[in-house]
C-alpha cells in the first residue's frame, strides 16, 4: 500500500493510470495475491485507486483532492507519535527529528513535492 501511495506522491503514478491485476502484482512483489486484494480493498476504501468492474484498477482521479479522513488522521497521529518516540530514544534530537521532516518534503532523499 505504501509503495503505491509513496508512487502517487512521487508523480511516478498519475490520476487515471492502470495498475497491475492482483495476480501480476503478486508475481511482482513476490507475495501471495489474497495480500495484495486486501492492500487494493483497503486502498480503495481510502479513494486512493478504483476498481472498474471488466477494465481494472487505477489511480483515482480524484485523489489530490480529498478530504482528510478523521480516522485516518487519527491513525496516522497515532503512527507519527510512535516514530518520535522510537527517534528519541535513539537520541535524535528535537531539532534532528526535524530536519528528517524538512529532508522528507525537501526532496533531498525521496523527491516528494510540497
Amino acid at each position: 500500500m505504501f509503495g503505491i501511495k509513496q508512487d502517487i506522491l512521487l508523480g511516478i503514478l498519475q490520476p487515471g493510470d492502470k495498475l497491475p491485476s492482483v495476480r501480476e502484482m503478486a508475481q511482482r512483489q513476490l507475495v501471495n495475491p489474497n495480500t495484495v486484494a486486501k492492500a487494493y480493498k483497503v486502498l480503495e476504501s481510502q479513494e486512493v485507486i478504483q476498481t472498474v468492474m471488466g477494465r481494472g484498477t487505477f489511480v483515482a482521479t480524484h485523489s489530490e483532492t480529498r478530504q482528510i479522513d478523521a480516522r485516518q488522521l487519527k491513525k496516522f497521529k497515532t503512527q507519527f507519535k510512535e516514530l518520535m518516540t522510537e527517534g528519541m530514544y535513539l537520541g535524535l534530537t528535537k531539532n534532528e527529528l526535524i530536519n528528517l521532516i524538512n529532508e522528507w518534503y525537501g526532496g533531498d532523499n525521496s523527491g516528494v513535492k510540497d
